[in-house]
């Protein structure tokens, strides 16, 4: 999970490097940055069927094999038609990846399964912080935007050969009866996941928007060097990564929808005050606290789609991921499209701030939707 998200937030720091090497504006750097979430969108439902059908460990296999070796591919890119094309690729592979982990994980520990689920995905929250860092540091030690691609992508090869020779020896059951659980065409369990999808959505372009476009807003607009804005924008990602574990836990106990909606305003407030201090120190605290606060709403919505949904949990968590990524794709390119015509600041205000507030809120009704059996 480090492996997954560094190599898909490695790509903050490098955008002002990628618009002075192809001479693009911020609009086309934010397009190429939501390749991968346009490419990822297509494949979660697919993800979640396969390895319901046929087992978590081939498909898990599949996706970490295929997002490092296309991480090293966009490393090798000449064009940024050519960088796009492999990050929506790496987009694609990356749900087989995902996806059936959730299920897995659930499938590991039944008895506690929101503190376990958020402790396998508190390492996705790490790479949170190592992507932009480890960015950040390799372009102001060697000045290439390539470096960050090709480190990544070979860390993940090499884990995803562990993985294949280590995997235990253990399988979850693989399903046998129909292909769909009837209970998802009840107009009740739709609207539930069209509610959950919605929540996914908010917080997706919440999440993606601000952690693609702060590292770039603190070098350009306030003047921090590349190593420091990524660690600075990386600390959202380090406070996950304490926060998920803890907010599972308290999730168990209280219950997961009321922690994902509380959870859900308070990032509200915490990105109104990342943006409206100046001070770096400040800004560093508040991202931290943002991201400690703010993964108790993914959290929380994956472990009750899978509890929902438990004989078909691959497939639920493929649909409300794929509803999320098919809205969210939009939210990096309207920020860069906002930053061109005003500034980075204002497209995050713009951006970031109303979609995590309406993910809470979303998260809110979504409670009243759920089947009582």
């Amino acid at each position: 999970m480090v492996i997954y998200f560094t190599q898909r937030w490695i790509f903050g720091p490098v955008i002002p490097a990628l618009m002075r090497e192809f001479q693009i504006n911020k609009t086309v750097a934010g397009t190429i940055g939501s390749a991968s979430i346009m490419g990822y969108m297509l494949s979660p439902i697919l993800a979640g069927w396969l390895s319901d059908r046929f087992g978590r460990k081939p498909t898990i296999l599949f996706g970490i094999f295929g997002f490092s070796l296309l991480t090293v591919i966009c490393g090798l890119a000449n064009s940024t038609g050519q960088l796009f094309a492999a990050r929506f690729l790496t987009g694609l592979t990356e749900a087989f990846f995902f996806i059936p982990l959730l299920a897995f994980t659930l499938e590991l520990f039944p008895e506690r399964p929101g503190f376990f689920l958020t402790l396998m995905s508190s390492g996705s929250s790490l790479g949170w912080f190592v992507g932009p860092a480890l960015a950040g540091r390799l372009l102001n030690s060697f000045g290439n935007w390539r470096s960050p691609f090709w480190v990544a992508g070979l860390a993940g090869l090499i884990l995803a050969t562990l993985l294949l020779l280590f995997w235990p020896r253990m399988e979850t059951s693989k399903s046998t009866g129909p292909y769909f659980k009837k209970d998802l065409f009840q107009p009740r369990y739709i609207l539930l996941l069209v509610l959950l999808g919605l929540v996914a959505a908010f917080q997706i372009s919440t999440e993606f928007g601000f952690t693609m476009w702060f590292p770039a807003y603190l070098e350009l607009e306030m003047g921090l060097a590349a190593a420091t804005a990524g660690i600075l924008a990386g600390l959202y990602g380090f406070g996950q990564f304490i926060g998920r574990p803890i907010l599972g836990w308290m999730a168990d106990r209280i219950g997961y929808h009321w922690i994902g909606t509380v959870s859900g305003f308070l990032l509200t407030a915490c990105f109104i005050l990342i943006l409206g201090v100046k001070h770096p120190a400040a800004q560093g605290l508040f991202t931290l606290l943002a991201g400690f606060i703010g993964s108790g709403v993914m959290g929380s919505l994956w472990t009750s789609t899978g509890l929902i949904f438990a004989e078909f949990k691959g497939l639920a968590l493929g649909i409300i991921t794929t509803i999320g990524y098919i809205l969210a794709s939009f939210a990096p390119i309207l920020i860069g499209y906002v930053a061109d015509h005003h500034s980075v600041g204002l497209a995050l205000w713009t951006v970031c701030v109303p979609t995590a507030f309406l993910a809470a809120l979303t998260f809110l009704a979504s409670k009243f939707a759920k089947p009582s059996s």
